[in-house]
């Protein structure tokens, strides 16, 4: 599910699928609730582009969130991988 679109010359975006949001009006609760999306396998998004986007408060806005959310996507395997061995040990101990 694309999460941040760019559609109309502007950027939105969308948490539950159900209605897009200018990314103007993000708030912080939306930001948290992307970055625990943008770990999931169904996250996705249209790509950074000035010339789509005409409104330049939209332009910032999604430059900067497309890009933090694009880094932590990449890197989301690696992310787990080092949450999990560093909680490895706890668990093993706590197991049994």
């Amino acid at each position: 599910m694309k999460h941040l679109k760019i559609y109309n010359s502007q950027g939105f975006f969308t948490i539950d699928a159900q209605a897009d949001i200018p990314i103007d009006q993000i708030e912080k609760e939306d930001l948290i609730k992307l970055l625990e999306l943008s770990l999931t396998d169904d996250f996705d998004m249209d790509p950074y582009d000035a010339e789509q986007i005409k409104n330049p408060a939209h332009q910032i806005i999604y430059k900067n969130i497309y890009s933090k959310l694009h880094e932590l996507s990449n890197h989301k395997t690696r992310l787990k991988d080092e949450s999990e061995s560093l909680y490895k040990e706890a668990l093993e101990k706590y197991k049994g």
